[in-house]
């Protein structure tokens, strides 16, 4: 009879506290009540060198949640290692048990992979346990979920199905920017789930290469918050590192980029990763780039050497969704240039926005030519390639077999005396040859051309793939953006690197024994 007294006792005082939580007001200024809560309440986990500490919200992500706070969806696109992680928790925390509380509440955190969800759940569990916080953590059934007097916040596996039969205020999606397109019917069962309760999606990211997250970060709808190194930016460029990272100094620190610029120095491979976790640069951090555009950047000079001698023609041409290009070498000198061209529907607004590429500012370079259609027709492209290219013996010019019929009518019709000649070349269907011919020219500084935008572009979305004996070529399908004006100029380097003179080496001769 005491067991059953005390039972009943404490479900009054529950329904009596549920009941106050009900007519409590919600705070007039939720991310300021939530930020106050933060820096009074909660603490750094341990195993962080500041654990202990307050853990106050960083003012650029206080200024994110203020502006996409009654969005039905936002993104915050940073760097890693500026907190993300923890802004998710305190907010999860704020609803599950501080001033953002409310009976019945449910959230949930999804990424690209139900283990990658649990470290997050992980991050809320520890930082909840670091400051006292009347949570219960549940691990199994994995991948667990957490529990409050008030709500609940469940990990989401990384399925297709995942969200659809639930209903949530609020969805954290993690790591937005690595999702492939496979991932578009997660992320539908996620605003699905959100649906009922008139809830919000909050995605935090570095911004990657997912054409998902291109679309959300793109789309007007979305207040997004992206915080990026600019596409032309090197690597040690500071102001960058502090584009990209918006807490460098204070949450992540300046000597780790200092290093990592030196470690890259010597593992070139590495620089991508480096580019899309710590630049936030849109790329596949898993990319084999063909090489640096560093590495390009080195070659470029105010005044290029003349159009002397030989001249080699790489030729790129497309279709209505990539560009056509070409690339002429002039091996006497070391002369390079680039021509590319798109159609003129789309709009190139349209097309930048797809290809995440600064085509707009290529334009006004005199790097990009539109042509009217769709497709940009090879005999008006190399009508205008033939008159940039008056008085230059074209000694050979090569291109893919794709549209060689309709090339070669254009160049019986003209008159061009150009030697081209149509296989399958650039891909790695040469034995990498062609892409080794232009890897050597730039890295041993050969080429010599004028600041190019469309080409350093074009490298930092390019992915290198090999075949079964290790040899290089260009990946067009998995590359992500137009590589066209990269692709010709592969094909221009495999016809113009053996042409370079070659550098003498001093003969060894026998000096005799060393008294």
């Amino acid at each position: 009879m005491r067991a059953y007294r005390a039972r009943k006792k404490a479900e009054r005082e529950a329904a009596a506290a549920a009941q106050v939580e009900a007519e409590r007001e919600p705070p007039a200024d939720p991310v300021g009540a939530l930020a106050e809560w933060a820096a009074a309440t909660l603490k750094v986990p341990a195993g962080h060198p500041m654990a202990g500490r307050p853990m106050a919200l960083p003012d650029f992500a206080e200024r994110f949640l203020r502006d996409g706070w009654g969005a039905h969806e936002s993104a915050l696109c940073v760097a890693r290692k500026n907190a993300k992680s923890a802004v998710c928790a305190v907010l999860a925390l704020g609803h599950l048990c501080g001033p953002l509380r409310a009976p019945g509440w449910r959230g949930a955190v999804a990424s690209i992979s139900k283990e990658k969800a649990a470290e997050l759940r992980g991050q809320v569990a520890a930082i909840s346990e670091a400051s006292g916080l009347p949570v219960k953590v549940r691990r199994s059934p994995y991948p667990g979920v957490i529990l409050s007097n008030s709500g609940t916040l469940e990990t989401l596996s990384a399925d297709r199905t995942a969200g659809h039969a639930s209903s949530f205020d609020l969805v954290i999606v993690d790591e937005t920017g690595l999702m492939p397109e496979r991932a578009r019917e997660l992320l539908a069962g996620l605003r699905s789930s959100v649906s009922a309760k008139a809830g919000r999606i909050v995605h935090i990211s570095i911004r990657g290469d997912s054409p998902l997250f291109a679309e959300i970060l793109e789309n007007p709808a979305t207040v997004a918050h992206v915080h990026a190194a600019p596409a032309d930016a090197q690597i040690d460029d500071r102001a960058a590192w502090a584009a990209a990272n918006p807490g460098l100094g204070s949450i992540k620190q300046t000597s780790y980029m200092e290093a990592e610029c030196e470690r890259i120095r010597g593992v070139p491979s590495d620089e991508p990763s480096f580019r899309a976790f710590d630049l936030n640069q849109p790329l596949n951090p898993a990319a084999q780039m063909i090489f640096s555009p560093d590495d390009l950047r080195a070659c470029f000079v105010a005044e290029p050497p003349p159009r002397s001698g030989d001249c080699f023609l790489g030729l790129d041409f497309g279709e209505a969704t990539s560009a056509t290009a070409a690339a002429a070498i002039w091996p006497a000198t070391g002369r390079m240039e680039t021509w590319m061209g798109f159609g003129e529907v789309p709009p190139i607004r349209d097309r930048q926005r797809r290809d995440s590429a600064p085509y707009e500012a290529m334009v006004k370079r005199g790097e990009l030519r539109l042509y009217p259609g769709r497709v940009v027709r090879p005999e008006a492209f190399l009508t205008d390639l033939a008159a940039d290219l008056v008085g230059c013996r074209i000694a050979g010019a090569a291109a893919d077999s794709y549209k060689d019929s309709e090339s070669l009518d254009f160049l019986d019709r003209s008159g061009l005396q150009w030697p081209v000649k149509f296989r399958r070349v650039g891909a790695g269907k040469d034995g990498g040859r062609d892409v080794r011919g232009l890897q050597r020219l730039v890295l041993l500084k050969r080429l010599h051309m004028v600041e190019n935008l469309s080409f350093v572009t074009a490298i930092a979305k390019s992915t290198i793939r090999r075949d079964g004996n290790g040899n290089p070529g260009l990946d067009k399908a998995n590359s992500r953006g137009r590589i066209d004006v990269l692709s010709a100029a592969v094909i221009a380097a495999g016809l113009a690197e053996p042409h370079f003179d070659r550098v003498r080496r001093p003969r060894w001769r026998y000096g005799g024994l060393a008294g």
